[in-house]
């Protein structure tokens, strides 16, 4: 049977300042300091997503930081959780690889899977493991690892084109928040074995995916590149569009990375409390440590920006042009170089 493929393009924004064609650059005055990216992996990073990096020895950089496995060629990573690791062969079997045996399980599957979350649990094992997928076709899906079978599957909308920042199903209690490909978040109520509720947060027709999910108490933050919404108490919505890169909620603030090169912030109500812009930037990763929010523009420059009074210190970097970024709640991965703040 011929299978058909869904091409997952990188969403990449072109500025185009006053009609004029020719690129603006990011050239700030009077930089006199300089970061070091002093500590290096294994290898140079050939693929990233929400849940990795791949090395091109094809170890797997996680989000905490580590490289614990090594997978084969055409195999792609998508989480881990405790001890265990999810891989998928292709777009064929899913591998359940435990990071201190090596020993592997495979689950038979047959869909591209873009993002993926193993349940947490506090004494995990596949006895009692399920998997929530999210496949590149749209569908939603809940996998039972001990029967080895879609316990839950339902396509959703037909999409065009998907974003890498893909973000991941969220385990609450006993629903599963599914963030879908064509700008929704669909909650899943495990009791019952149906989708309870759907929520729109965006309709724009290409790379609409959510690449931003996190649900905290009763907060619910969803993203896609065009707009952010938050929902408080499950019931009180509020939204704040614009052309988003990335974002991260620290403290019950939200910062988010703007294409236009400006870092804001927003409280839970996505009201708007502070930016700092940075004329031309190509803002890339974010991290915030001891109250600081660190980010890269292109491959020059290191932004450290304050979040005391907003105020940055911008450092030049030495580092390559054109290479692939992760970064993890304390580090910056850029190509085999990383730093840690």
């Amino acid at each position: 049977m011929k299978r058909s493929c869904i091409v997952v393009f990188v969403a990449v924004v072109v500025g185009v300042f006053g009609g004029c064609s020719q690129k603006k650059y990011f050239e700030p005055k009077d930089v006199n300091l300089q970061a070091e990216f002093s500590h290096t992996l294994p290898a140079s990073i050939i693929h990233t997503s929400r849940a990795g990096a791949l090395l091109k020895n094809y170890e797997v950089l996680d989000t905490s930081g580590k490289t614990n496995i090594e997978i084969a060629k055409g195999q792609r990573f998508l989480g881990k959780e405790g001890a265990y690791y999810l891989v998928q062969n292709g777009c064929d079997a899913l591998l359940l690889i435990d990071s201190a045996t090596k020993t592997q399980s495979e689950l038979a599957f047959n869909k591209c899977v873009v993002s993926a979350t193993i349940a947490p649990q506090t004494h995990l094992s596949q006895s009692n493991m399920f998997l929530a997928l999210v496949s590149a076709d749209n569908s939603v899906i809940v996998y039972d690892v001990a029967h080895k079978r879609e316990r839950f599957s339902q396509k959703l909308a037909n999409i065009t084109a998907i974003n890498t920042l893909a973000a991941a199903p969220v385990f609450v209690d006993n629903k599963i928040i599914f963030p879908t490909l064509d700008g929704k978040i669909v909650i899943f109520d495990r009791a019952s074995n149906t989708l309870m509720r759907d929520i729109l947060i965006q309709s724009d027709k290409f790379f609409n995916n959510i690449i931003y999910l996190v649900v905290k108490n009763d907060l619910i933050i969803a993203a896609t590149p065009k707009r952010i919404s938050t929902i408080v108490g499950n019931s009180k919505t509020f939204n704040y569009d614009g052309d988003f890169r990335d974002l991260l909620l620290y403290k019950n603030k939200i910062y988010v990375l703007s294409n236009d090169g400006t870092i804001l912030e927003l409280d839970n109500t996505l009201k708007l409390l502070r930016k700092a812009h940075f004329e031309y930037a190509r803002l890339h990763g974010i991290v915030i440590q001891n109250n600081t929010l660190y980010t890269l523009e292109s491959h020059k420059y290191l932004i450290e920006l304050s979040l005391e009074n907003f105020l940055p210190v911008i450092y030049k970097v030495a580092l390559p042009s054109k290479k692939s970024i992760f970064y993890t709640h304390d580090s910056l991965f850029y190509d085999k170089f990383y730093k840690r703040f």
